[in-house]
């Protein structure tokens, strides 16, 4: 009898601990969620996902809603692939998905056509119009170029994700000189390295050594690193010395570091969030430290819709995946009253966009708050002017900055753009917000440059813009042309924080392979880069003591060049 209530003891225990086993291991399963878009970020309805095991059996499939969501519950923790398939589309696979137990993970895949999955496509949202062709987290490289494999099952699909085995090594060397901007002026050698291992770590290196009246060094290194689905982080480095660059006889030679650490993350399906922070040290006579951190949220409120908040302290690092823009390494320092100075503030801003079919509207209204505003200006300084304390000087370009009077305003950024074909787009801006002017009239005898200095004042303005982008598939050109105008007093952009509006005026770029037979090896481009090409907007003004001085929105700017892309 004992032994008989023994047994049956010894079978309940084990009966319950099966069930306590169960019951624990429901609660370390995983979730998969996120959205189905197509290439221009269209969710789409009704598309099928499924999970697939590493022998590609199926574990569980979905159909997406009305707003391209869908959710994969009850997980059980390991390795799997993530397939979804649409109409009129390839399906797309995403391999060496890790689910972790007691975690979501949000995964958002995109549905392409046969043409787009031959093509070099952009791996994030990137503006066409910016001045340089910066490769970092720009063009997905051939290691991690979407790829057509044969399933077991016999579909054929594009593949996002490789196995990571294969590296990417790319390389590219330029050579440009011209009339520049400042601090960037003589004859350059550009050299840049990226390697790319695969999906989930980049590594880009630059260099450029130029020689005017002597050797300038500028030095760049940026890593970037998937740390989870959704989640990614980027650093960027960055060395300048500048020998040319002087505020005055006790103060020449320009050095700066800086460095920059972003990242993004996906928080929901519809929501996704960024942060990080620059740290910049300065040392021309005197050193300067400072820090600019940056922040931003956008909801996806629907099919094409999309609400943003954006706060940033300093132009040059707004956004994560902008980082490495090669325009913004240069740090933004003027000299006042003796003392180097750093362009800063508080800039936030609340933008709305709606996207339908080929064409994209977006509206924004921001407030900043600027101090230590850097104002180009050119000409010839005399001897009071260089002691005065008050200019940076760059003898290789003959370009100077001031600082004008902190402000605060304000105001108001529309932007229309439409699509032209796959291969083109027109974009109109159009804004109101604050400006630094120039107040007195061009003929006036001032007498100072202090005293032209305290004539800068804010002063409320517009600004409309148009810009014309674009690639000639055949032939490889990739060129832009753009118009920004603003009234001319005005010296500084209207929106002072919108890295994306186009430069000053009449402005083009120009990059076009150059093939002859087989004389020239692939891999070779000329560039043309010009940037307020009718020099306008520049406002002269004369000294009691002779200084012949213009202030402009932008300088004048002509650069060309060649590159070689091993």
């Amino acid at each position: 009898m004992t032994r008989r209530f023994s047994i049956t003891g010894t079978a309940l225990a084990v009966l319950l601990a099966s069930f306590t086993l169960q019951a624990w291991a429901a609660t370390q399963q995983g979730r998969v969620t996120g959205v189905v878009r197509d290439s221009q970020g269209i969710p789409q309805i009704g598309a099928l996902v499924e999970l697939l095991r590493p022998d590609y059996s199926l574990a569980a499939k979905v159909f997406t809603d009305d707003h391209g969501r869908y959710s994969i519950a009850t997980v059980v923790p390991g390795m799997y692939s993530l397939k979804a398939s649409g109409a009129l589309f390839l399906p797309t696979l995403r391999e060496n998905l890790q689910i972790p137990g007691s975690a979501r993970v949000v995964v958002n895949l995109t549905l392409s056509t046969l043409y787009e999955a031959f093509r070099w496509l952009p791996a994030a949202p990137r503006r066409a119009d910016e001045p340089q062709d910066d490769w970092a987290w720009t063009l997905r490289l051939s290691a991690n170029r979407p790829l057509l494999r044969m399933l077991q099952d016999g579909p054929l699909v594009v593949v996002n994700d490789g196995d990571g085995t294969a590296a990417a090594l790319k390389a590219r060397v330029t050579i440009r000189g011209g009339a520049s901007d400042f601090g960037d002026g003589g004859l350059h050698h550009d050299f840049e390295l990226e390697r790319s291992s695969d999906d989930s770590h980049q590594l880009i290196l630059r260099a450029d050594l130029s020689q005017a009246e002597s050797a300038a060094l500028n030095a760049v290194a940026g890593y970037e690193q998937r740390l989870a689905p959704g989640r990614v982080m980027r650093t960027v480095a960055a060395f300048e010395d500048r020998p040319d660059i002087a505020g005055g006889p006790q103060a020449e030679g320009f050095g700066a570091v800086m460095l920059r650490v972003g990242e993004t993350m996906d928080v929901s399906e519809a929501v996704t969030a960024e942060f990080g922070t620059e740290m910049v040290g300065v040392h021309l006579g005197e050193n300067v430290m400072e820090s600019h951190p940056f922040a931003g949220v956008t909801v996806h409120t629907g099919t094409a819709t999309a609400i943003s908040w954006q706060m940033a302290t300093s132009e040059g690092a707004q956004h994560a995946d902008r980082l490495d823009t090669e325009a913004s390494l240069m740090p933004a320092v003027v000299e006042q009253n003796g003392h180097l100075a750093m362009e800063h503030g508080l800039h936030q801003q609340l933008g709305f966009t709606h996207t339908h079919g080929k064409l994209m509207v977006a509206m924004s209204v921001y407030r900043d708050r600027l101090e230590h505003p850097v104002v180009i200006g050119g000409g010839t300084i005399t001897e009071a002017d260089w002691k005065s304390g008050n200019l940076l000087y760059d003898s290789s370009t003959d370009l100077l900055k001031v600082a004008g009077q902190n402000y605060s305003g304000d105001g108001l950024l529309g932007e229309v753009q439409g699509k032209l074909g796959h291969d083109a787009s027109l974009t109109f801006y159009a804004a109101m917000g604050d400006a630094l002017a120039m107040s007195d009239a061009p003929s006036t005898v001032s007498a100072s440059l202090q005293q032209d200095l305290g004539n800068l004042k804010a002063k409320q303005s517009e600004m409309y813009a148009v810009a014309l982008t674009g690639k000639l598939h055949h032939a490889g050109t990739q060129w832009r042309a753009s118009y920004r105008w603003q009234p001319a007093e005005t010296l500084t952009r209207v929106d002072p924080f919108g890295a994306t509006l186009p430069d000053a005026y009449l402005s083009f770029f120009l990059r076009q392979p150059i093939h002859y037979r087989r004389v020239i090896p692939n891999g070779v481009e000329a560039l043309v880069d010009v940037r307020n090409l009718l020099a306008k907007g520049y406002r002269p003004f004369v000294t009691s003591d002779g200084s012949s001085l213009y202030f402009a929105q932008d300088a004048r700017c002509l650069q060309g060049g060649l590159s070689f892309t091993f």
